[in-house]
């Protein structure tokens, strides 16, 4: 079956890289448990830490929802140590009677420690994202197979930090389009980089939309934006990433660009694969939805790390259910990333995807 480019799409979450020791949300925040108990710059935060969880946990029981029913991971620690950071400037503050007692004491003066422990957390996040073994992100090699086989472009929309992807890129041979001409601050990012017809006398091989950042990037005094080989030199509150923080389009390049463009390929596309992604991202999933709902035809595969056949099809219910879209139009395989990215032959499966047009004798 011939194809084109804009016929399959993909979307990465934080379980597509799971199995390169990049941990994902959950495990993140059991890390952070463990270093609160034992490591001695972590120690001191231990008690404000607990606090903060507890308070989430009983807005959320305020609202009928317990246990499982309680989104909590890292973002939404992050997101609450940065609305109470604010303090004062917060709009709400002149609503606010008084803060809560114990908080204002295990907070110290001008909630500094809320300050302080957020801060850690980003200097944590540097080291999640980057392993010490490299190697074991090798299965997204089974990206560079599957474009060969497709023989065109394939258009990724990850909302990871990690630079997984971006190695696959090779001068000679194969070419990850990020928007950047070069590494360092003299190649600034460039959103015509992403169009075809900019792109140079041969087209990359992938072009990778970072919807929520890079932990690689980073912002000079004109607000330029540019890509580094090494981390070192990016304070944790300049990182460009959207870490955190409850709104998740930032009025700004490239953030705008890149949701723009996912909602311009997903209403185009007629296969959406969905690699380790959690569905817990509100924007992310109407836009998923808008483009499911405006063609009934349109197919979301997701792979989840399903164990089974039958978690697999509860997988794919649960997803339709949580996108208010038709059952039918959702498909959920079995197995983790690297084993559907290792796969012999995937590109025939991903066409197999494609609706066939009307009146096709195939």
């Amino acid at each position: 079956m011939t194809s084109k480019s804009k016929d399959i799409i993909f979307l990465l979450g934080a379980g597509a890289s799971a199995e390169a020791d990049i941990p994902p949300s959950g495990r993140m925040i059991d890390q952070i448990e463990e270093l609160l108990k034992k490591d001695t710059d972590w120690k001191p935060y231990l008690k404000l830490y607990e606090h903060i969880k507890s308070a989430i946990f009983y807005a959320a029981g305020l609202q009928g929802k317990f246990k499982d029913d309680v989104t909590y991971n890292i973002e939404t620690l992050v997101n609450t140590l940065y609305e109470l950071e604010r303090n004062e400037e917060h709009p709400l503050y002149p609503f606010i009677a008084a803060w809560n007692s114990r908080l204002v004491s295990l907070a110290d003066a001008e909630f500094v420690k809320v300050r302080q422990f957020r801060r850690l957390i980003l200097r944590q996040l540097k080291k999640w994202v980057s392993p010490d073994d490299i190697s074991l992100a090798d299965y997204f090699k089974g990206l560079v197979s599957l474009q060969r086989g497709l023989t065109f472009p394939l258009r990724i929309f990850s909302l990871n930090y990690d630079l997984c992807i971006e190695r696959l890129n090779n001068p000679n041979d194969f070419r990850v389009e990020t928007g950047f001409a070069g590494v360092g601050p003299k190649f600034h990012w460039d959103w015509e980089r992403f169009e075809d017809s900019k792109s140079g006398p041969i087209l990359p091989e992938i072009y990778l939309y970072k919807l929520h950042g890079s932990i690689n990037w980073k912002r000079d005094a004109s607000k330029n934006l540019f890509c580094l080989e090494q981390t070192e030199s990016i304070h944790p509150e300049n990182m460009e990433l959207i870490f955190g923080r409850d709104f998740k389009l930032e009025a700004a390049d490239p953030f705008l660009f890149y949701a723009y463009e996912f909602r311009k390929y997903s209403l185009e596309t007629k296969v959406i694969v969905s690699i380790g992604y959690g569905f817990g991202d509100g924007h992310i999933n109407k836009i998923l939805a808008q483009a499911l709902k405006r063609d009934e035809n349109t197919r979301l595969l997701v792979i989840a790390h399903c164990k089974t056949d039958e978690e697999a099809k509860q997988k794919a219910l649960v997803v339709s259910e949580t996108l208010s879209v038709k059952p039918e139009q959702v498909v959920a395989d079995k197995g983790s990333a690297k084993e559907f990215l290792q796969t012999a032959d995937l590109h025939n499966q991903l066409l197999a995807l494609i609706p066939k047009p009307p009146g096709s004798p195939f």
